[in-house]
């Protein structure tokens, strides 16, 4: 079977391919695409993340938060422990990057403790994240840090979770593996899809509505 990391290295290759001024343009589709979805639409706690590089981009999206009156929360990341928590994101303007390059919020207000006091229910909890590849029965491959997946398992049944990417990072097959978790829906520029556990074909067939 080919390897993740294969996956990977040629997922980023065509994603790094991409034009800058057509990845900003469709990051602006695909963000609009989500802004329409439900789940923003009765979320009032967004977990979301800064791209880089050649990830969709959310400068439109976290602006657009705010301006709802939503709550923002970015990750910051401790690489020697392997852990990723939340964090409100109060001004945009005083972040600073993080182990991996990452801007990071540097407040002390975790969205872990709001979440475990029960004070929300999960369709108020939107999870937006990214990820460098995904295949039609929608598992995701991300850097490889499995932070994520970790984070997922402990909070994935308190949140809902969306992974936001360019079609062309459809891959045929993502080799997963038992600890890998998959997001319940990914929004492209042409497609959404809703997973169905129940049937792979279902994911299919919501794809293409």
């Amino acid at each position: 079977m080919i390897s993740k990391e294969k996956v990977r290295r040629r997922a980023l290759e065509t994603r790094n391919a991409l034009e800058a001024e057509w990845r900003q343009e469709t990051s602006r589709i695909i963000v609009e695409k989500l802004l329409a979805s439900e789940w923003y639409q009765q979320s009032e706690i967004l977990l979301s993340y800064c791209s880089i590089r050649s990830e969709v981009e959310t400068r439109v999206l976290h602006e657009r938060i705010r301006e709802d009156g939503k709550q923002l929360y970015l990750p910051r990341t401790n690489a020697a422990e392997k852990t990723m928590c939340f964090y409100r994101a109060e001004d945009l303007k005083k972040l600073r990057k993080g182990d991996f390059g990452v801007p990071e919020p540097r407040g002390n207000e975790a969205v872990e403790q709001v979440m475990e006091s029960g004070a929300f229910s999960r369709e108020k909890i939107l999870m937006v994240m990214p990820g460098v590849a995904f295949d039609e029965k929608g598992y995701r491959l991300g850097y490889g840090g499995g932070f994520y997946d970790r984070y997922l398992q402990r909070y994935g049944t308190m949140l809902t979770s969306v992974m936001i990417a360019f079609a062309e990072q459809e891959t045929w097959i993502i080799p997963a593996k038992t600890c890998d978790v998959k997001p319940e829906h990914i929004i492209t520029q042409k497609t959404m899809i809703t997973q169905n556990e129940s049937c792979a074909e279902g994911a299919r067939e919501w794809r293409q509505r």
